[in-house]
């Protein structure tokens, strides 16, 4: 059944009852983020279970936008935090150089995004991420179809200019430096605007951003792999150059035998996703030599409870598709980034957001809040403005009544608030996950399997103790001995048991995970 336009205005309309600055920053009891000042995260990384967190908070976004999360997530049995997470992303690679938001004089940003989906192998990650990267990818097709039309122009051209000029070259000699002829016009050969790249070295991104000033995305399978392939062939360049990227400075690169290139606002966002198993190694990577750069600190992640992937007839309906192309390229077509829109707050946008930012950052000076996260809250006020600014102009691109630059109210302020809030959660979720020791990260692993793959039962989930050895649960390294180990600390802790059943006069065992472990 679809969502009907005014059920989902409904649920957009509904946090606004508590979107005051008053509650999003002083309340702890919110509906939507009950753990937001939690303040007892080093514990949480000792327990058992991972903190639960919200969905990808997507009726706060204009209803084209979000019929096009709910649908599509509904289609491919998946969070949607999954595609959520690819529409911040598309829409930020769509805006790239063409808008500016200024905060004041000294502070000036653009809304590049590090994005990652944390989720295990199967789970529809890349499917939801490339069906919210469809216009980018249809903006590059109109691009390339366009390329090769100026092309056939260009050779045209470039025939007749030869032609010409061998008459200029015959013309000077007949007359001797006496009344030259003017030289004709070497055209100039076209470039394609790519704007999606995968597996390109660095020297190539140079290249690309060069004939697409306004910005490109960077989109990877495997986030691991990108950072693990970091600086292989120079050291610390690589590195340098994201995070650098990131802020959009200026780029010079010396080129051997080349000229040297000029990108004054590198404009490059990512997206890509990451499996749950790797997310320490990812964040170690991304640490290595360089902890205090701040590298991964820059990421915005979302690591999504999973849900079951079962088989739905639901499908999106081709206007919801089509609604949300539109807005993307909307966004594309009328930002230019020769004539970047500049964009202020309102005094009580300004206000709204000070809140915020002032409680982040105090936040940060409690005593028990982890170390490990103190890098990830300060960057994540510098993330909030980049979000704002994508909020603020998709509801420009759905409303044709709204011009470009006015100033950001107060209301997509506050809506940015609660989805800044929602990272702040998984941030704590991917914490707390690569703080837990190999014995708790097993039990995560396992009752994670048993939600997702076990059967309904009456005290829970259930699933027989030899399918998890055969669902391969710690991967390679699974055996019979600790699937049977990591049960017993789960019965330990009171979140499970293990039934024995009866079955053609064999003796099966049964894994049963409690309601409340899930």
């Amino acid at each position: 059944m679809q969502i009907k336009n005014k059920e989902v205005v409904q649920q957009t309309e509904q946090p606004n009852k508590k979107f005051t600055a008053d509650n999003i920053i002083s309340s702890s009891d919110l509906e939507a983020h009950p753990d937001i000042f939690d303040k007892e995260l080093q514990h949480e990384a000792r327990t058992i279970t991972l903190e639960k967190t919200s969905p990808f908070p997507y009726t706060l976004f204009p209803e084209p936008i979000a019929r096009f999360i709910h649908e599509t997530a509904r289609a491919l049995s998946c969070p949607t935090d999954f595609v959520g997470m690819a529409v911040l992303a598309s829409a930020s690679a769509a805006i790239g150089n063409g808008a500016i938001l200024q905060l004041k004089k000294s502070w000036e940003t653009g809304c590049t995004l590090y994005c990652g989906v944390v989720a295990e192998p199967g789970s529809t990650k890349t499917p939801a991420i490339n069906k919210a990267l469809k216009p980018l990818f249809e903006l590059q097709k109109r691009n390339f179809e366009e390329y090769q039309s100026k092309k056939i122009q260009y050779e045209l051209e470039r025939d007749h200019y030869e032609l010409e000029y061998e008459k200029w070259k015959q013309s000077a000699k007949s007359n001797k430096g006496n009344n030259m002829p003017e030289k004709p016009q070497e055209p100039k050969s076209p470039t394609t605007q790519q704007i999606i790249t995968m597996d390109s070295t660095l020297e190539a991104i140079y290249e690309i951003l060069i004939s697409n000033p306004k910005g490109i995305i960077k989109v990877h399978d495997e986030l691991l792999g990108f950072v693990k392939g970091m600086n292989q062939y120079r050291a610390g360049a690589d590195r340098q150059f994201w995070l650098s990227g990131w802020s959009n400075e200026p780029l010079h690169v010396n080129r051997k035998g080349k000229e040297v290139l000029e990108i004054l606002r590198p404009f490059i966002s990512i997206i890509g996703g990451i499996q749950p198993e790797v997310i320490e190694e990812f964040i170690k990577e991304g640490r290595e030599g360089n902890a205090n750069d701040g590298f991964i600190d820059r990421f915005l992640f979302c690591y999504p409870d999973p849900i079951p992937s079962k088989w739905t007839n639901e499908d999106v309906n081709d206007e919801v598709i089509e609604g949300y192309c539109d807005a993307i390229f909307k966004l594309y077509y009328d930002l230019q980034a020769d004539k970047p829109n500049i964009i202020n707050l309102d005094s009580k946008a300004k206000e709204a957001f000070i809140t915020w930012y002032d409680v982040t950052e105090e936040e940060t000076l409690a005593a028990t809040f982890p170390e490990t996260l103190k890098g990830v809250w300060r960057k994540l006020k510098g993330l909030h403005p980049r979000v704002l600014l994508i909020m603020h102009l998709l509801k420009w691109s759905c409303n044709p009544n709204k011009h470009n630059n006015e100033a950001i109210d107060e209301e997509v302020v506050i809506r940015t608030n609660y989805i800044m809030e929602y990272f702040k959660a998984h941030a704590k979720k991917i914490f707390q996950y690569t703080q837990s020791n190999y014995e708790d990260r097993n039990i995560i692993k396992l009752m994670d399997y048993v939600s997702r793959k076990g059967k309904m039962h009456e005290k829970g989930m259930s699933i027989r103790v030899n399918a998890l050895n055969q669902g391969k649960v710690f991967g390679r390294k699974t055996n019979i001995g600790l699937i049977e180990e990591t049960i017993r600390q789960i019965e330990g802790q009171g979140l499970g048991e293990v039934q024995h059943l009866s079955y053609k006069n064999n003796t099966l065992k049964q894994f049963v995970l409690y309601k409340k472990a899930f």
